[in-house]
């Protein structure tokens, strides 16, 4: 296997270079001065200088030894500089947009997959081009410590007409969120203008816009302006400036060509050609060096890899004797033994709410029969939900509605019966997706039913008319998941210590996505299994002030261990391993929320880890061994270049990417290039100091990465492995719903700390 990671290679241990007091006005002095010939910067209470150009022999400051990875701080910001310095000297032609991540913008007209499309005078003033990001990493592979720069290749939008321009061509900006550009003070031609989102347009008078900003209205000058680089704006101005029909064709274009783009073989190649271009001249290593001595060379092949560890599947598990076991897939236990938890589940004859549309009715009762009893002929749903669920009885309480409005679906839902449903199947039209979150009736049906205490399936009239067994499977599944059952279970890790596995979501509640919107409000999440993979219950955490998050967050932690440690009975003095999954930290808050939580659960010894899961990453994993699959119904292959599921890299002692998705996972040959994610045990960052934690901090990251691919199998939206563990799938899936219903009328997320607790409802 190969990373899109190219090693960076010294000829020495350590090196010089010249340093003076910090202090702003200081650096800003120097600046001011030296900008052209060298490079300032601050580490600590030092400002640290490199001579890039400056032929005087004119010292500034006095000389510091320093060494390459005893400093790599101050190292790493030596390389950043002397990169950006080379690159601009030898590319004059190009601005970079950002000096870290370092990006620009390719500058070869086969790169902008438009400009074919547009006519002489739009060309290079709109196009949709390669952008191409350079970032440094230090890694500790193999138990090397080495420097390497990451390469990746996106493609975004430029559009470089100014407001002034589109409203001298009368093209109606009103309405347009705009961006406002800055160049920065003495980077004229060398960054790209900073561009901050601001608002939108509400009047224009002269050379003037003012502008609905989160600060209130002010105004810009026209000049200032762009229109933000989205599709919709973009469109909008090609269907003003060159026709609605052109617009849509060059729309459609870049949409076809999204499966070439992201081609995993193509992307490699281009990743190395790049590479070559950046680190070699005239066929050899380019020398990146000051004249203070510092210098590297960057090798242009990329970084051989090999698997880390050993990532086995899970065996999966159906009855609590951990008899009953399939090595291959949890369908075929299904099938064979029934659910894990068959004997002790306790809704063993489910009465189900059914709502469908008078029109309707005979493929509804049609699909609902085949969903209970199972279709004879089919290879993974002869048993159905009935019978493969180990089920005595699946009542069916159908009711039609006129017309597929609000009030109709809530008559129906809210008519006396003589008991409350355990599950609810609505029948719904492909249609309620294009409403919007405030006045869809999904989310409103869904508010209803959650505040009865009542799970949902939610089945399109699509499906109702074009359903097969996989579909019906799938279902089943997610039903059985929702009344609160197990399907299965994975093996626990022998250990003395008990564990529990918690994920941890939260989301900001912002007002919109523009500059300075105050997002003061957080809304947490959290989702607890145990060790083998039993949900065990979730949580919400109150929408509260940011300040306020720490003492919810922890209340909400409490309250839940103090609940499942006396349901498994824990005894004192015992060891307890809690381990977090958390998509994205809020700072330090999470560690100060667990060293209080330790304090005030204090009869266990605990140990914990903090682990982030996300593909929001810059590496990339390759196998050029590796020639595709054949994808079914298509003569072209898929996965070419994608290394094989659990294919992982420890990049070092704290962080691990893992392949989830490999050529077989893929669903066609268009799904392109699929990212591993990245799991990394966190430590306190910054000027943290908290030495109470430092006993308590788990940090086997062999087991954890193990347990993180594990619990992949552990969705039951689906059989198929996921992308990630049930943690994060279960709180993204909590924080996206209910984020999508907060503006539902009448709807108290709170009413999910009940009845619901327990059961997979968010499925």
């Amino acid at each position: 296997m190969q990373l899109n990671y190219f090693p960076i290679e010294f000829e020495f241990e350590k090196y010089q270079l010249n340093a003076e007091p910090y202090s702003h006005e200081r650096l800003g002095e120097l600046r001011a001065l030296h900008n052209n010939t060298h490079s300032f910067f601050r580490n600590g209470d030092l400002i640290y200088i490199s001579n890039k150009d400056d032929n005087t022999g004119t010292a500034i400051g006095s000389l510091a030894e320093r060494s390459i990875f005893g400093n790599s701080q101050i190292t790493a910001s030596l390389i950043k500089h002397l990169f950006f310095r080379t690159f601009k000297e030898r590319f004059q032609q190009h601005t970079p947009v950002d000096f870290y991540p370092f990006r620009f913008f390719s500058g070869q007209q086969r790169d902008d997959i438009i400009f074919d499309f547009l006519p002489d005078n739009l060309k290079n003033r709109i196009g949709y081009k390669k952008l191409i990001e350079v970032q440094l990493r230090l890694t500790e592979i193999e138990n090397k410590k080495q420097f390497g720069f990451l390469i990746n290749i996106k493609r975004n939008w430029i559009f470089d007409k100014t407001c002034a321009e589109l409203h001298s061509e009368n093209y109606n900006l009103i309405g347009s969120e705009v961006l406002h550009a800055e160049t920065l003070p003495g980077l004229t031609n060398i960054l790209a203008p900073n561009e901050d989102f601001i608002g939108e347009i509400l009047s224009i008078s002269g050379t003037k816009a003012k502008i609905n900003t989160n600060e209130g209205e002010k105004e810009y000058d026209l000049g200032e302006l762009f229109i933000r680089k989205t599709k919709r704006s973009i469109g909008n101005y090609l269907a003003f400036a060159i026709s609605q029909e052109k617009s849509d064709e060059i729309l459609r274009l870049i949409e076809n060509k999204r499966s070439d783009i992201y081609d995993t073989k193509k992307l490699y190649n281009e990743i190395n050609s790049i590479a070559k271009a950046l680190f070699n001249e005239n066929g050899n290593p380019l020398l990146f060096q000051n004249k203070d001595g510092f210098c590297f060379t960057v090798k242009s092949n990329p970084l051989t890899v090999y698997n880390s560890i050993e990532i086995k599947p899970p065996t999966f598990i159906f009855d609590p004797a951990a008899t009953k076991t399939t090595n291959t897939f949890p369908d075929n236990g299904l099938n064979n033994f029934g659910p894990y938890d068959s004997n002790i589940f306790d809704i063993k004859s489910p009465n189900v709410l059914c709502v469908c549309n008078k029109t309707i009715r005979g493929n509804f009762t049609q699909f609902l029969s085949n969903l209970r009893d199972g279709l004879p002929q089919s290879r993974y749903f002869q048993k159905g939900l009935q019978k493969k669920y180990d089920l005595h009885r699946v009542s069916f309480n159908i009711k039609e509605i006129q017309s597929n409005t609000l009030e109709q679906y809530l008559k129906a839902i809210t008519e006396d019966d003589d008991s409350k449903p355990h599950l609810a199947i609505i029948e719904i039209p492909e249609n309620f997706k294009q409403y919007s979150d405030q006045t869809n009736p999904y989310y409103q049906i869904k508010a209803k039913l959650l505040a009865l205490e009542i799970p949902i399936q939610f089945i399109t009239t699509r499906i109702i008319n074009n359903y097969n067994e996989y579909i019906l499977n799938s279902i089943a599944l997610q039903i059985y998941a929702k009344l609160g059952g197990t399907p299965w279970v994975l093996p626990t890790q022998r250990s003395v210590d008990r564990e529990l596995v918690i994920g941890i979501g939260h989301s900001w509640l912002r007002k919109n996505q523009y500059t300075g919107s105050e997002s003061n409000r957080v809304v947490g999440i959290t989702t607890f299994l145990s060790s083998d993979g039993q949900y065990l219950l979730g949580d919400k955490v109150k929408d509260v002030s940011y300040e306020n998050y720490f003492d919810e967050l922890l209340k909400s932690l409490k309250q839940s261990i103090h609940r499942l440690s006396s349901e498994q009975g824990w005894n004192d003095d015992e060891t307890v391993r809690l381990i977090f999954h958390i998509f994205k930290p809020i700072k330090n808050t999470e560690f100060d929320v667990i060293t209080q939580l330790i304090k005030d659960i204090s009869q266990y010894r605990i140990k914990f880890a903090f682990v982030t899961i996300g593909n929001i990453h810059p590496v990339t994993l390759f196998d050029i061994n590796q020639p595709g699959i054949g994808s079914y119904g298509s003569t072209v292959k898929k996965g070419e270049y994608i290394p094989v599921r659990g294919s992982n890299v420890f990049l070092d002692s704290e962080t691990c990417i893992v392949q989830m998705l490999g050529a077989s996972e893929l669903k066609t040959s268009k799904h392109g290039m699929s990212k591993p994610i990245q799991i990394k045990i966190l430590t306190p960052q910054g000027n943290y100091n908290n030495t109470e934690i430092n006993d308590m901090l788990f940090y086997d990251l062999t087991y954890i990465t193990q347990q993180i691919f594990s619990f992949t199998y552990l969705s039951w939206r689906s059989f198929l492995p996921g992308e990630e563990p049930a943690t994060m799938k279960y709180s993204n899936l909590i924080s996206r719903l209910l984020g999508k219903m907060r503006n539902v009328q009448g709807w108290d997320p709170d009413t999910l700390k009940y009845g619901l607790k327990r059961k997979k409802w968010f499925l």
